[in-house]
């Protein structure tokens, strides 16, 4: 692998930390203006878990994850395009709770698939077992998102 193509792979994990912590900023700040309190309990407990995800990821960085990727080339990456599942879903001020449930269960989404590919390029089991954790606990939140906005947006049904 050249350093070319681990430079590419640092920058897509760093990029995943600063969706992380904005996962963090985005539900805290939900929780702080949610009207419901169940709502806001899941909302605090997703960043509290935001924070732990960000942490696993600077832990696989430091310990040279990127060292264990199987891709070759650069190019290879780029057909890949991972960097489509960490795109920044903005929200307005004006939002509703409705919108940001959408907008957090489609940041979720596509925080699992983006872990779910990372698991699946890395030759060494520790981190694939890191990525494959971190893609279910992300289809965890997806679920309970979802469980959430059926109670609260769909309830006869």
């Amino acid at each position: 692998m050249t350093n070319d193509v681990q430079k590419t792979f640092e920058e897509l994990v760093s990029l995943a930390i600063q969706r992380e912590e904005e996962a963090y900023e985005f539900y805290t700040s939900a929780a702080n203006n949610s009207e419901l309190k169940a709502s806001a309990k899941l909302l605090k407990d997703l960043a509290g878990q935001e924070v732990i995800h960000k942490k696993k990821l600077q832990d696989a960085l430091k310990q040279g994850v990127c060292e264990t990727f199987t891709c070759s080339t650069v190019a290879e990456v780029e057909k890949l395009d991972l960097g489509q599942y960490l795109v920044d879903i903005p929200l307005k001020s004006s939002s509703s709770p409705q919108d940001v449930l959408i907008v957090a269960i489609k940041k979720e989404a596509a925080a699992n698939s983006f872990y779910k590919a990372l698991s699946e390029l890395t030759g060494n089991a520790t981190h694939r077992t890191v990525f494959e954790t971190l893609a279910k606990e992300e289809n965890v939140h997806k679920t309970r998102l979802q469980d959430m906005y059926d109670e609260i947006f769909q309830p006869d049904m």
